[in-house]
């Protein structure tokens, strides 16, 4: 294998990236960038909306001449969108050869090999996977930030999301095998580690709590940041706030998802938090650790809502000014609640999108204000590499997960240096380094 050309395609959140490295270490193949030079193409999917699972359908469909030219290429699909339609995708691509689901990637290099002997096209898509967490990801060298999986699936069952069905309920790993991928990392040149899970504060294993993890981590030598995502407002306990506030490599930002600011829609969407709840839970935040930063998710239109509830969403915006927030109309997803919601309860297209622009231009507003109203200050800035638009700028993210760009020598990537703000544009800041 280890002479096989990879490309992968990868749509959707920070487990899918993961879940991509994963399958590079499990197939020991060469990462390319070229599908047409490629001996295997898989194309890694989000299904949490409709339109992603259209990005995964058009992105096979440009392979398919590619396996038409040369029959011993290899096509497959992984992700979301794999365990969620299965053998159907068999039926409706004719130039795939696998399907595989987010648990299956230990089995990928068995998978390959029969594809290749036996010319067999398979779909594996089992939940019961002993070794699940058995493939640790490939990292690139150089890269001074990585993400570490601390759980599987999810046990929450909210009435809009897919995820407990594409995977599985949910399984925490072991403390010490996070600790050791994570050394592993900063052994590596790793400088700020990401852990990541469905629901990743509700990690709990053999009597530790995500607390403990936190401040486990924090005794890495040479680990200078530590962050975390997606977090679940339920999980939001003082043994992690306490943790938060001691550990001194933990970054003082918090992405956690509200979805909605009426309690009506948060209780057709089961999320088990009332809108005073979460904000109360924000106020504690912000008692224990004052210049803690907050990002969100927001979902429109959801079945049910009313103008009332969308004003009541807008006026939680403004009483909280998130950072910033990721913000989506509602889209049905096969087997769920939320996808059997019919007649008067179904928002108008029209209406909804109304609605997503509405919010969406306050959220620009306020990120746009809040980034300028960094101009002047000093930010400790851990510097990832060049700037992706300008490669005479370097460019990091502060403690807060701006993203800073400024001028200096390439040598200092890895390292966290001063910048000095000097504008606050909408999607990041720039400066000048301290020196």
């Amino acid at each position: 294998m280890g002479t096989k050309k990879l490309y992968i395609e990868t749509y959707g959140c920070q487990m899918n990236e993961y879940d991509t490295d994963r399958i590079k270490n499990a197939l020991d193949a060469e990462p390319t960038d070229d599908p047409k030079s490629a001996d295997i193409i898989i194309v890694n999917t989000c299904a949490i909306r409709d339109k992603a699972d259209q990005k995964a359908f058009s992105s096979l469909g440009k392979f398919k001449s590619r396996k038409a030219n040369d029959p011993n290429v290899i096509v497959g699909i992984s992700g979301c969108v794999a365990q969620l339609y299965g053998d159907k995708l068999l039926k409706k691509i004719p130039h795939l050869d696998f399907v595989l689901g987010p648990r299956a990637i230990p089995k990928l290099p068995d998978i390959i090999a029969r594809i290749e002997s036996e010319k067999r096209r398979t779909v594996e898509t089992s939940y019961d996977i002993e070794e699940l967490f058995e493939i640790e990801p490939y990292h690139k060298e150089g890269k001074v930030t990585a993400f570490v999986s601390v759980q599987q699936g999810c046990n929450k069952r909210c009435t809009y999301c897919i995820v407990p069905t594409v995977r599985g309920d949910e399984v925490n790993r072991d403390l010490n095998d996070i600790l050791r991928e994570t050394n592993n990392l900063v052994s590596k040149g790793v400088r700020e580690i990401s852990f990541i899970g469905q629901t990743v504060n509700s990690w709990k294993k053999d009597g530790h709590k995500f607390g403990d993890l936190i401040r486990a981590a924090g005794e890495i030598e040479n680990l200078d940041r530590i962050r975390f995502t997606t977090s679940y407002p339920r999980d939001i306990t003082k043994k992690m706030i306490d943790a938060m506030k001691d550990v001194p490599q933990v970054c003082h930002h918090l992405h956690l998802p509200v979805q909605s600011g009426s309690d009506k829609v948060l209780s057709m969407m089961k999320r088990t938090y009332t809108r005073q709840w979460y904000v109360d839970t924000i106020n504690r935040l912000k008692d224990a650790i004052p210049d803690i930063t907050i990002s969100t998710d927001i979902i429109i239109g959801f079945p049910g809502e009313t103008d009332q509830d969308f004003q009541e969403t807008m006026s939680l915006m403004r009483e909280m000014e998130f950072e910033s927030s990721y913000s989506f109309k509602f889209s049905p997803r096969p087997g769920t609640v939320a996808a059997e919601y019919s007649g008067e309860d179904i928002v108008d297209p029209q209406v909804a999108s109304a609605r997503l622009s509405e919010l969406q231009a306050y959220q620009k507003e306020i990120t746009e204000t809040k980034n300028q109203s960094r101009v002047g200050k000093i930010e400790k800035v851990l510097v990832e590499g060049e700037s992706r638009n300008d490669p005479e700028f370097l460019s990091g993210r502060t403690d807060h997960n701006r993203i800073l760009n400024f001028k200096g020598p390439k040598d200092l990537v890895g390292k966290t240096v001063e910048v000095e703000v000097k504008e606050g544009l909408l999607n990041s800041l720039r400066g000048e380094l301290v020196v």
